[in-house]
């Protein structure tokens, strides 16, 4: 189905820009001349998109475009403007109306082409982020190029690595995902790479590994970074000769295979820690996209909620108060969590106007839990209560250091005496927990720095600072 595009148009300039865009055929295009018009056309239709000129808008253009993100949240705004300031509000796209007709018109079919893409991957938002995603996803897509996705967990890493499949040569092929934390390291290699009958004890028949199953597909490789140093060696010999060994077999398995990685770690910081390989970091990484959490992208929150409402055809609203706390709350499982979210939402308020008190009362129930929670994986309930006691210390300590910088730097003389100094007594406590908590790590693996460090959940050279910094042998 073709996009649709809403445009306002009551001068020459803009109608001339809209009929170049209509010759064009993509998308359709809907005309009206007043602001009433074209609000009272958004709420009852779904657009793609709504193009206008700012002067046009007129005096209250601003409260208009914030009405706007809240009624159309699924409608990209394109405002044609020049020199205006157009602060507090999203626009998807501001183009110079100074510019050359078909320079405009051009930047506007760019747009169109970006929201197309980002549309059949099924993801949905006006951030500059997700545009740059989409700009990168063209670019490769066609190619064989590595590509690597970095960003936290519930993001939507794998909708990325779906749309560079659906976009390139290989979308007649499999696409395969595997989640390289959720399968223990003995049997990783088997499941990529297969095994012959007997090679193992247990293995009691041949087995195909996902590389030779996403022949001339594509193979996504989840959490990357969770793979053990010995089989990333393995892994880059496959990327390297485009063949490989199955577990117990002598002869090798050539495939035609395209690989994308994806990782919610800081890569670099594990090559530095000796974590992961370098050449293949290297090889894995010759294109990054990169996904911010939610939180560092709001302008997507209400497009995704517009987006999943729609589809499950929900027949509640937000109210303004609702939706500001929607904006305002941290997201720490990000798009994930915000889904999950709306499936208790649906649950609890299946009709009507939804509150900010009912939005919170869910927000204080499972999100404030979540947020407790160590994103990370394959350790003991006894080591994340232990890192989670050291991270709250050390984000304590941040915050106490804030303040008395803050008070400092804002509380001069008051009335004829002056301010006495914030007191360090909490900082000081403070380090003597860390000490205790670090010299209590060190000791109980007999010195052995590497495992300390895992245990605390903090690098090697974090650790080694701390040492220093106590005395600690």
């Amino acid at each position: 189905m073709a996009e649709t595009l809403l445009a306002l148009v009551d001068d020459s300039h803009t109608e001339t820009v809209v009929n170049k865009i209509r010759k064009r055929g993509d998308p359709q295009v809907n005309i009206v001349d007043s602001r009433a018009e074209a609000l009272r056309l958004l709420a009852a239709e779904r657009y793609d998109f709504f193009v206008a000129d700012y002067n046009s808008l007129g005096e209250g253009a601003l409260p208009l475009l914030k009405r706007l993100n809240r009624m159309t949240s699924l409608t990209d705004l394109i405002i044609l403007a020049g020199g205006e300031t157009i602060a507090g509000v999203t626009v998807d796209l501001v183009i110079d109306r100074t510019l050359p007709l078909s320079d405009i018109c051009e930047t506007i079919a760019e747009a169109f082409k970006i929201r197309r893409l980002l549309k059949r991957a099924g993801i949905f938002g006006h951030s500059e982020n997700l545009r740059d995603a989409a700009r990168l996803i063209e670019q490769v897509a066609a190619t064989d190029i590595s590509v690597l996705i970095i960003g936290p967990s519930g993001t939507g890493k794998e909708l990325v690595a779906r749309a560079l499949h659906d976009n390139s040569p290989r979308r007649q092929g499999e696409y395969i995902s595997i989640n390289c934390a959720s399968i223990p390291e003995t049997l990783l290699e088997s499941e990529l790479f297969g095994h012959e009958k007997g090679a193992f004890t247990g293995a009691d028949a041949k087995r195909i590994g996902l590389f030779a199953l996403a022949d001339r597909g594509t193979l996504l490789l989840d959490e990357i970074g969770e793979m053990q140093v010995s089989l990333q060696a393995k892994l880059l010999r496959a990327l390297e000769t485009k063949s490989f060994f199955p577990l117990g077999a002598r002869k090798p398995v050539k495939v035609d295979v395209r690989v994308v990685t994806a990782t919610n770690r800081d890569l670099q910081r594990e090559v530095e820690e000796g974590r992961f390989r370098i050449d293949l970091y290297y090889r894995i990484g010759v294109v990054t996209i990169t996904l911010k959490r939610l939180a560092d992208r709001p302008e997507d929150i209400l497009p995704i909620v517009a987006r999943y409402l729609d589809r499950v055809k929900a027949k509640f609203v937000f109210s303004p108060e609702a939706t500001n706390l929607l904006l305002k709350y941290s997201w720490p499982g990000n798009v994930r969590e915000l889904a999950n979210f709306l499936q208790r939402l649906l649950l609890t308020a299946p009709s009507g106007e939804i509150s900010r008190d009912t939005v919170a009362s869910l927000l204080d129930k499972y999100g404030s839990d979540d947020r407790t929670l160590p994103v990370v994986t394959n350790i003991t309930p006894e080591q994340s209560g232990y890192r989670l006691i050291y991270q709250a210390l050390l984000n304590l300590a941040n915050e106490i250091v804030d303040m008395k910088r803050l008070l400092t730097e804002r509380l001069g003389e008051v009335s004829n005496g002056r301010v006495e100094p914030v007191a360090t007594t909490a900082g000081g406590e403070l380090e003597v927990m860390e000490e205790k908590l670090i010299k209590d790590a060190v000791d109980r693996f007999g010195g052995n720095r590497k495992q300390a460090a895992a245990h605390l959940g903090i690098g090697e050279r974090t650790l080694y600072r701390k040492l220093k910094k106590y005395d600690i042998s």
